[in-house]
């Protein structure tokens, strides 16, 4: 495999974006956070077609260099990058939030499409990948068209079959369709950011009016293909548009949390519900003034962890793994 996935600050600003998206999502939820407010949940639905698609896609831009690794390698890494914090939050969520850890609980929260199935769906599409590396090496030079493939596949049996629909099976034909087409576009990615903008305006505008119309038609955000398209046609824009945008401080922070997103993504559920339980269950707020606090608080509390990391490492990544990953070179 000749093609090398590209190390760019706009990836970890696109990744953040993505996450921290996913978190003011959460915050507005009736079910989750514990109110909803309509216009906001409006905002959320337009997003949709965008936002979780765009984090597999980018998990997907890295997968070149993980292949390029020895499989042993290739293997522990998923095992303590994604493996070891996706059990250690599903025993911290079922302590602190479920009231329980034990086997049955995880299994069941695992295939009723808990909050971490994100984590479950990267783990099937590295696996499958791995699986799948011989053909992709046959494909032509540069060019990964059999992940292209297993996009195209993916969706089409998503669509075609009520069999996957729901939990973290349909979850994963789904979501982890863009990741194998963020693989695809590894090679591509480079030519399509020197694309001039006159292309890319009228790209732009079908995005907004289609996500416009998707408010209001659960179809055209997603598990069709028109859906598909839609949210390919968006990270296609937002792409283009990363790169170009200045790096303030804003840009740089949201890079920040980008680099850190698996962080983001497994500590703001249990940081929400938590709240709604014990905060906001016993105070008497408007739908409004709660969700405010809501996104504010959870937010903050989220980005804290984010910021104690080096302190708490053992969360989010298996200790001593790279003593493990020397000794597999």
């Amino acid at each position: 495999m000749k093609a090398q996935a590209p190390r760019m600050q706009w990836m970890d600003f696109l990744r953040g974006l993505a996450v921290l998206l996913v978190v003011v999502l959460h915050a507005n939820s009736q079910n989750i956070a514990g109110a909803s407010v309509e216009w906001w949940a409006d905002v959320n639905r337009y997003l949709t077609p965008f936002r979780m698609p765009l984090l597999m896609f980018m998990s997907g831009m890295l997968l070149y260099r993980s292949l390029a690794k020895p499989l042993p390698l290739y293997i522990w890494g998923k095992v303590a990058a994604i493996a070891w914090p996706l059990v250690m939050w599903l025993c911290l969520y079922g302590f602190f939030v479920r009231g329980g850890i034990g086997v049955p609980n995880i299994l069941e929260w695992a295939f009723h499409r808990d909050y971490l199935w994100f984590l479950m769906a990267l783990l099937l599409c590295y696996t499958a990948a791995m699986v799948f590396k011989p053909l992709v090496a046959r494909a032509p030079t540069g060019h990964s068209w059999a992940y292209l493939a297993m996009f195209a596949a993916m969706i089409g049996t998503y669509v075609s079959t009520n069999a996957v629909h729901g939990g973290l099976l349909g979850s994963t034909f789904w979501y982890g369709a863009f990741f194998f087409l963020g693989a695809w576009a590894t090679p591509q990615v480079n030519r399509w950011v020197r694309m001039p903008w006159f292309l890319i305006l009228p790209l732009t505008v079908a995005v907004a009016v289609f996500a416009h119309m998707g408010v209001d038609d659960r179809s055209l955000r997603i598990g069709s293909l028109t859906a598909a398209g839609i949210s390919v046609l968006g990270i296609s824009v937002v792409i283009w548009l990363a790169p170009r945008l200045p790096r303030t401080r804003m840009v740089r922070f949201v890079e920040w949390c980008g680099r850190s997103s698996v962080v983001v993504y497994v500590a703001h559920f249990p940081i929400i519900v938590l709240l709604r339980d014990h905060v906001f269950s016993r105070m008497d707020l408007t739908a409004g003034i709660q969700v405010i606090f809501m996104t504010v608080i959870s937010l903050v509390l989220t980005i804290a962890l984010v910021w104690a990391r080096p302190w708490t490492a053992w969360l989010y990544v298996m200790p001593r793994h790279q003593r493990v990953a020397a000794k597999l070179r």
